[in-house]
């Protein structure tokens, strides 16, 4: 009997960057492993009550159980530590017990964008990444009557999104970034080498069954 890995992840759906950065990850460098992918839509839905139920299932069936959540930042009235015992604190509400991973690192702040930006072929881009974020300093420099900010500024998403929308695609490519799949995959946009995936690595490589 091969053993199925669910991985719950934040995502909304699987028309979502990080559905497909994560399936991207566990097809180049865990290819023998079956996974199937639940998106909740926020981890406030983690333990939801049809989160639960399947969790239960799957612990009953021997299946292995898998949480991806950001750890997001204090600004956020969030970060790391708070997420950790959520989590932790929802596993013992509801008598579970699972591996799971907080992005970027299992120790820092950030999210799954943090990782996707690290990943991001910045040497390949230069001028774009410099142009950029010259923009995001200008910008931002420009403040209205009261002193606050008077543009929003790009949130890390979407940076991301720019970059690879600023990217002339022949249109059998182009038509997979409409559905959140930025081509994760292409050596000329992303390395999925890069040190910083280390540890989301080690992660699958001790809990994918």
């Amino acid at each position: 009997m091969i053993m199925r890995n669910i991985i719950f992840i934040e995502a909304k759906n699987r028309n979502t960057p990080e559905y497909h950065f994560l399936r991207t990850i566990i097809e180049l460098f865990f290819p023998q492993k079956e996974v199937e992918f639940i998106c909740i839509n926020g981890i406030g839905n983690l333990f939801h009550e049809t989160n639960i139920n399947l969790m239960q299932q799957a612990q009953i069936t021997d299946n292995q159980i898998l949480v991806l959540a950001d750890a997001d930042t204090e600004s956020k009235k969030q970060g790391y530590e708070k997420r950790k015992n959520e989590i932790e604190n929802g596993m013992a509400a509801h008598q579970l017990a699972f591996p799971f991973f907080i992005y970027p690192n299992n120790q820092d702040d950030g999210d799954v964008e943090t990782l996707m930006e690290s990943s991001a072929q910045r040497d390949l881009h230069k001028i774009f990444f410099d142009c950029f974020e010259d923009y995001e300093r200008c910008v931002s420099g420009v403040k209205d009557d009261c002193g606050e900010s008077k543009y929003r500024i790009p949130n890390l998403k979407g940076k991301l999104h720019t970059y690879m929308n600023a990217q002339k695609l022949p249109r059998r490519l182009s038509n997979r970034f409409g559905g959140g799949d930025w081509l994760f995959e292409d050596a000329q946009f992303w390395n999925l080498n890069t040190e910083a995936l280390t540890p989301l690595k080690e992660f699958f490589a001790t809990h994918l069954k």
